[in-house]
Parts: structure tokens; C-alpha cells; sequence
């Protein structure tokens, strides 16, 4: 296996739906499959997490199932067939309309027109169609069409200074809930995210004991302003630059990128990357300089993980599209610097803070990290090291959950009783992992905590040699 210290997350859709194409997928580099229940059926979505477990067990190593929740995202109505809009031309968003057409439309949410202004830009279909405010109407508002096409039905509708007024799960985000616990996935990537409420909603509809991620999307201006506060409350966060490009101005998009993969960082949270990435690799073979560049530069930033939507779920090349990322991650991610953090110094963060430091003194190869629940590999991991973070846990929630961790690379190993017992597991994963194995005379570094078998009591640091 080729090290990749940063993750890649794939969507699963029509042109990844068959088992086939999901251990290919996986082969090719994919550590996360998404399955986006904007669009997957109850049935689409249990056939791809059987495949995918089967392709785990196939490829022996751990795959992680993310859902991807549709949230209270704003839609436009239905719409009748073949709606043209033309540059130029009228239109209307009206509460009133149930059924659109070319003069004019309604919104799923009602409400949130009360909110536009004249001249604020709104965008329908991801900015496909563009429409300019010009008056306020009696339950709605006339603009003017800027960029025409194709008006399809359902299809999102922003504008900057928008926000949800519905903060509740919604019933459809409720059943794609209850089906993830029933199919014992991994991940839950809440969408459309303005407060640590939203992700508190979701994880009280969780069991009690449940040790699922929630992933909050970062996708509206509320969420930005609010991401201190999501960030402690979640699992880990999305960049999700696509609405969040349209729900600000978007030339602010690059800089609170940053900004978001800085704070997870610090946090040592995982951070993904997401949004039109390899975008012209949907039906070209190879991805534009301005995409690799985009994409490199994410990996300069940090992330953890970078995504890959419609590339994987609609396109013609989705193998050959996570080869590329593959591809771009080996080039670049040897020039991401260390990354020096100091917190308050409990013991645990002490040790954290010191192992990928004593690695790179000793000209380690490896660090090996014991971890019941994921907590110190994320913490060694934060610090951008370059040595491989093999990190061992008998849990296999800890194990996919890891999954989404810059430089680690989980394995799952046997209950450790005693420190004989670690010391010998230790030098064997050493030896024999697919990572990096060691030959004699290798240097690496444990991390573990005593007594074993508890969560937060890392306390150790060993050097050894094979």
C-alpha cells in the first residue's frame, strides 16, 4: 500500500453503484465512501454499505461508511417539464406557486424570502441559473434572469444573507438516521449546520452508546460565524464550498477555507475538503492545472481529507479520477510543514505533543500509537509529522473513525492485558505493517497509556529498535 497521509472520501452514485465499481474504488485509494440521501434510495444505500463492508473484508483494511444527511435545504418547486429560462426575461419566486414554470416559481421554504433584498443575487441549481432582485412583491419577490437554462424541479436555491428557519431534523434526515444506525455506519455528515444545536438534535436521536461521527457541513454564513462553537460540539467538520460559495461572496470562500482547516487543526478534529475538486474529470480523463492546484493547495492547508462528489458518483472516470488525487497527495503532502501547538499540559497532550518531535530526532521510520478511542492518534496527528501513524485499537469503531485522521493509518489488533503483551504486539505491527515495514536496525515510537484497556490514560513513550 502507498502511503497517503491525506484521506480521500468518495460518493457513492449511478456511475459507482455496483460492488464491482466500490472495490475498485477502494483499491484505487478511497479510505471514505459517502452516500448522499439526497438522492439514495433505502435500498441504494443498503446494497452500498454491504458492499462496502465486503470490500473491506476483501482488501483487509478498514473502509468507512459516511451518511450524508439532505437537511433543511432550501429547493425550489416542482417545475413543469422543459422550462427554459432566458436571459433577460422576468421571473418570479413566489410562496404562492406550488408548480413552476418560465415566469416563476416557489420554495420549499417559504419564509426565507422574506429575507431577500433588491439586488441580491440569487442562484438555482449550484449558480447554473442566476436571477438579480429587482422589487419586492406581496409574498414573493420579481427579478430579472442573468444567466438562463434548463430549470429543473427541486433543485437548490441560495442568495448571500440567507437563513434556515427550520432548525429541526426533518423527517427525511430522521429515517436516513435510523437506517445508518440499522446498517452500523460509521459516519453522519449533518448538512446545512448554523449552531452546535443542530449537531446536538442529531446526536439525541443516536443511541445512547453509539459511537458514530458527526460531521457537521459548513455550507451557510451562519456556520462560519458559529464555527468555534460547531467545531467543539462535532466529530469532525466538511467544507462543503459549494453553497457555502453561494451563500457568500465567493471570493471569501479560499480565505475562511483556511481559516476552517486551521481551527480543526488546532482542535484536532478531522477536516474535510470538499466541492468540485477534480470537477473536470466528470467526463475528461485528466482534470484541469487550476483543479490540481486547487486540490494541492488544500493538502498545503492541512486538511485531512479531500472529496470527491459527482467525479465518483456520476462521472466517466471515477477509478482513474481517485488515482489522480492519489496522485496529487503523494507530490505534495512531503512539503506540508510541522504544524507546533501548545495546549494546557495535561500528561496526554504532553505525550501527543512530544512523539512525532522524538520521531524525527531519533530518525524514526514509524510511530506506533495504542488508542481505545482514536483520541491520541488525532492529537499526534495534528502536528503534520511526516512519519506514518500506525495507530492500534481491538475497536472497530475506533479503527474506521480513524479513517478520516491526516497520517494515520488504523489497524485492528487483539485486547492488550499487560505491558508485555503491547511491547510484543508493537514490534510485530512494526515489522510487518504495510505501511512501512521495518528492518533491523529501524527506529520507532510507541504511544500508549496505562493501565491498559482505558480511554485518556496516555502516558508512555517508548523508543525501540528492531
Amino acid at each position: 500500500m502507498r502511503i497517503k497521509p491525506v484521506k480521500i472520501v468518495a460518493t457513492i452514485g449511478p456511475a459507482s453503484h455496483t460492488e464491482q465499481a466500490i472495490l475498485e474504488l477502494a483499491k484505487a485509494g478511497v479510505d471514505v465512501f459517502r452516500i448522499n440521501f439526497s438522492h439514495a434510495t433505502r435500498e441504494e444505500a443498503i446494497d452500498r454499505i454491504a458492499w462496502i463492508r465486503n470490500a473491506e473484508k476483501a482488501l483487509g483494511r478498514p473502509l468507512t461508511v459516511m451518511g450524508d444527511l439532505p437537511g433543511p435545504k432550501i429547493r425550489i418547486s416542482d417545475i413543469k417539464l422543459d422550462t427554459i429560462l432566458q436571459k433577460g426575461q422576468k421571473f418570479i419566486v413566489s410562496k404562492d406557486i406550488q408548480v413552476g414554470d418560465a415566469n416563476g416559481c416557489g420554495v420549499n421554504q417559504p419564509t426565507v424570502l422574506d429575507d431577500l433584498e433588491v439586488g441580491a443575487d440569487i442562484f438555482i441549481d449550484d449558480g447554473t441559473i442566476k436571477l438579480t432582485v429587482d422589487k419586492k412583491i406581496e409574498n414573493g419577490v420579481e427579478a430579472t434572469v442573468i444567466v438562463g437554462g434548463l430549470l429543473k424541479p427541486r433543485k437548490g436555491f441560495s442568495a448571500e444573507g440567507l437563513s434556515l428557519k427550520l432548525n429541526d431534523v426533518t423527517e427525511q434526515d430522521k429515517k436516513a438516521i435510523a437506517l445508518l444506525i440499522e446498517q452500523g455506519a460509521d459516519a453522519i455528515a449533518v448538512s446545512f449546520v448554523q449552531s452546535a444545536k443542530e449537531i446536538q438534535d442529531v446526536r439525541e436521536l443516536l443511541p445512547s452508546d453509539s459511537r458514530i461521527m458527526l460531521i457537521a457541513k459548513m455550507e451557510t454564513a451562519k456556520c462560519v460565524q458559529n464555527a468555534e462553537e460547531i467545531v467543539e460540539e462535532a466529530d469532525g467538520i466538511m467544507v462543503a464550498r459549494g453553497d457555502l460559495g453561494l451563500s457568500i461572496p465567493i471570493a471569501k470562500v479560499p480565505l475562511i477555507q483556511k481559516k476552517l482547516i486551521d481551527l480543526c487543526v488546532r482542535k484536532a478534529k478531522p477536516v474535510i475538503t470538499a466541492t468540485q475538486m477534480l470537477e473536470s474529470m466528470i467526463s475528461k480523463p485528466i482534470p484541469t492545472r487550476a483543479e490540481v492546484a486547487d486540490v494541492a493547495n488544500a493538502i498545503l492547508d492541512r486538511t485531512d481529507a479531500i472529496m470527491l462528489s459527482a467525479e465518483t458518483a456520476e462521472g466517466k472516470f471515477p477509478a482513474e479520477t481517485v488515482e489522480m488525487m492519489v496522485k496529487i497527495i503523494a507530490e505534495v503532502a512531503g512539503d506540508v510543514s510541522v504544524y507546533e501547538y501548545k495546549e494546557r499540559k495535561t500528561v496526554s497532550n504532553a505525550i501527543t505533543d512530544s512523539v512525532g518531535t522524538i520521531g524525527d530526532l531519533i530518525d524514526g521510520k514509524l510511530i506506533i500509537a495504542f488508542t481505545e478511542s482514536g483520541r491520541t492518534a488525532r492529537r499526534i496527528s495534528r502536528h503534520r509529522h511526516q512519519l506514518p501513524i500506525i495507530a492500534i485499537s481491538p475497536d472497530d469503531a475506533t479503527i474506521r473513525r480513524l479513517n478520516f485522521s491526516w497520517g494515520v493509518y488504523p489497524q485492528k489488533v487483539a485486547v492488550i492485558r499487560n505491558f508485555e503483551e503491547m511491547l510484543t504486539q508493537a514490534k510485530g505491527v512494526a515489522k510487518n505493517n504495510k505501511i512501512e515495514p521495518l528492518i533491523e536496525g529501524d527506529k520507532f515510537v510507541i504511544s500508549a497509556g496505562m493501565p491498559f484497556g482505558e480511554t485518556g490514560t496516555t502516558n508512555m513513550i517508548l523508543v525501540q529498535k528492531i
